[in-house]
């Protein structure tokens, strides 16, 4: 199953998640500035809540680039003072584009100023790459 990483992050709370991820599944993250070369099954899309709990314009731009044919799933994957998910931001950011958006996702708190200080921690990564692997695993037989 193909799989591709990209994430926006302004603290890099989400770089480290996305690129623990992207080691599980044996790929490079890259960020929402990179476009996809080829179609993917599964996406892993990160970034944070910002100001009114919306994504960074970047991580919009890029989701208005994509099409079904190049992405089958979207998996979502946030850090954020709160431990809020992006996923339904991303539903949005999609409109009509016929692209599923899984409904398990994973969100950890991030690092904001002096809160949440190297958060995620290393452990925190390292579970969340597992689960995130289990995800690919139970949407391989769906691709």
């Amino acid at each position: 199953m193909k799989t591709s990483v990209r994430y926006f992050s302004r603290s890099g709370s989400t770089k480290r998640l996305a690129d623990a991820i992207a080691e599980k599944m044996g790929c490079s993250a890259q960020t929402v500035d990179a476009p996809l070369s080829e179609p993917v099954d599964v996406l892993f899309l990160g970034g944070a809540l910002y100001g009114g709990s919306k994504i960074d314009n970047h991580l919009t731009e890029f989701i208005q680039t994509l099409t079904h044919t190049q992405v089958k799933y979207i998996v979502a994957f946030s850090c954020s003072n709160w431990k809020m998910s992006i996923q339904k931001q991303i539903l949005q950011a999609l409109k009509d584009k016929n692209i599923v958006v899984v409904e398990e996702n994973i969100a950890l708190r991030g690092q904001c100023f002096s809160f949440n200080k190297g958060r995620p921690n290393k452990q925190e990564c390292s579970e969340a790459a597992d689960f995130a692997a289990s995800l690919v695993k139970k949407y391989e037989h769906k691709a």
